[in-house]
């Protein structure tokens, strides 16, 4: 209606000053925009690599990645179940390779080979053994290397020492740059715990019975989760959530800063129009269509800021996504009812921040409004 037309033509009445409050609130809502798109694909990028790459049935979680672990004594034990048909526990250990810092993990690689399809490209995880290595197709590439090659890691026990390249595989998300068995592990690492055990159940073995079978050898070893693949995916999800917290926390400070901006610039357009808004309401505009006129134009630059947030957000994040590609981004997802609900709440900030401005202009005294030059 009326009010909403003054609303309207009074935010486009000074462009600079609309677009600089605006564009407080599009950098909070383009920022929340971009991590929202990146972490549901980074989630739905997991997902489909579990669904596409890991053959087993259950996942023993320790909550830790190179620092502790659980015992191998477990896998051992879960070995001996008749209900499982292949187990082995994945070891983290840090080394030196050309001078640089990197991961290697260590596996059994006759079980690895059966629960963890890791895309072999060239030789065999099963060639694995004291003075083998597999190595991901990409990093190989990098450096040059083929199968038959030697190359020498450093470890921080036993010093240099030479591996021969066995296999090439090209699921980095799931095996690192680098792989070896548990004998090379065993011979190079001091400490030997296993941060994460894979299971594949016997396919006669009804998938319940299989579990409780499982948790009662694990319930002796108090950092041992077990999981199957749908809890397994929801734990990462779970993980990338608690980041998710903290960053939409941190972007809260940047909507109350936009929130603060939009009332200062409404209540100073309130100051400079206190004559003219006497005029309207001494020919007939009542204090409550006045009030929504200094609502709506609230709204308007909100939703102004928002959808050109929302807009750089979905660019950003389509831009990280592609460019993350190849470490294991396969899929971008665009959530639309995440970015609808903070363009919603874009919408409720701009009516909070015209509660006081409103509420001035509407108890001007009409005469002495007229009479203000």
């Amino acid at each position: 209606g009326f009010p909403g037309l003054l609303a309207s033509e009074n935010a486009q009445r000074n462009p600079k000053r609309t677009s600089a409050t605006a564009s407080a609130l599009m950098i909070g809502v383009g920022l929340v925009g971009f991590i929202t798109i990146f972490a549901a694909s980074a989630k739905s990028s997991i997902n489909q690599l579990i669904d596409d790459s890991f053959i087993g049935d259950i996942v023993i979680d320790s909550g830790t990645y190179g620092f502790g672990g659980i015992s191998p004594d477990l896998t051992q034990e879960l070995a001996e179940l008749p209900e499982v048909e292949a187990v082995s526990g994945v070891r983290l250990g840090f080394m030196e390779i050309d001078g640089d810092g990197d991961i290697v993990y260590g596996v059994d690689p006759e079980a690895m080979n059966a629960i963890v399809d890791v895309g072999v490209v060239g030789g065999s995880l099963l060639d694995l053994g004291a003075g083998e290595i597999a190595v991901h197709d990409e990093k190989a590439a990098d450096e040059g290397w083929a199968i038959n090659d030697e190359i020498v890691l450093r470890f921080a026990e036993t010093g240099n020492q030479t591996f021969e390249i066995a296999a090439l595989y090209t699921e980095s998300d799931l095996a690192g740059n680098f792989v070896i068995s548990y004998e090379a592990y065993e011979a190079n690492f001091a400490e030997v715990f296993d941060f994460q055990i894979y299971l594949l159940t016997d396919p006669g073995t009804p998938p319940d019975q299989a579990r409780v079978a499982v948790e009662a050898v694990a319930a002796g070893y108090p950092n041992a989760d077990v999981q199957d693949l749908s809890e397994f995916k929801e734990a990462q999800a779970a993980q990338i959530n608690q980041l998710l917290g903290l960053v939409y926390a941190l972007l809260g400070l940047s909507v109350l800063i936009a929130l603060i901006g939009i009332a200062n610039t409404l209540a100073l357009s309130i100051v400079e129009r206190t004559h003219e808004l006497g005029l309207l309401r001494a020919v007939g505009l009542t204090r409550r269509q006045l009030r929504a006129a200094v609502r709506w134009e609230s709204v308007i630059i909100a939703l102004l800021g928002a959808v050109l947030g929302i807009v750089i957000g979905v660019f950003f994040g389509w831009a990280v996504v592609t460019a993350l590609e190849d470490e294991g981004f396969s899929r971008l997802v665009i959530p639309p009812g995440q970015l609808l609900l903070v363009a919603a709440f874009a919408g409720l900030v701009g009516v909070v921040a015209a509660v006081g401005p409103a509420r001035r202009a509407a108890k001007l005294d009409i005469l002495r409004a007229i009479a203000t030059e």
